[in-house]
């Protein structure tokens, strides 16, 4: 290969990557903080499965899912909606509860043990000494009973 020809694919060589150096300097690469101001809840860190979301966690519009809990991993920068996140559960397996029987506008309360876990308004299982009923969770840490 002549000089001349090894000069002119050097050259060529260069001007490639020099074209190449400048588009990626004029590309931006978004972080999540970036991500958050453009719309949506956004994850500003990595979070495994049962996060509980708080504001330090979200970027974005953070008070649509603040309280919710992370169905499954989240990466930082991932938009935060379901299935991967749900309202986090107010009633826990083995929590100590309050369980609650209204009727006729008198409302009796006892304690209890859950023996599932719940989101508000969904039923699960709770243990009165012996018995074991279904009910339905109406707030953190309380049942109510049909």
């Amino acid at each position: 290969m002549t000089l001349f020809r090894r000069v002119a694919i050097v050259a060529g060589t260069a001007g490639l990557l020099a074209a190449l150096a400048s588009t990626l300097k004029a590309q931006t690469v978004q972080g999540p903080h970036e991500l958050a101001s453009a719309g949506g809840p956004v994850a500003l860190r990595m979070m495994p499965r049962g996060t509980v979301l708080q504001a330090a966690d979200v970027g974005g519009d953070a008070a649509s899912v603040l309280g919710f809990e992370t169905q499954r991993v989240i990466s930082a920068g991932e938009t935060l909606r379901a299935p991967a996140i749900a309202p986090a559960a107010i009633v826990r397996t083995g929590d100590a509860i309050t369980v609650r029987v209204e009727m006729d506008g008198i409302t009796v309360t006892r304690a209890g043990i859950a023996l599932g876990t719940a989101r508000i308004g969904a039923p699960v299982r709770v243990r009165l000494g012996q018995h074991s009923l279904s009910g339905t969770a109406v707030a953190p840490g309380v049942v109510r009973l049909p």
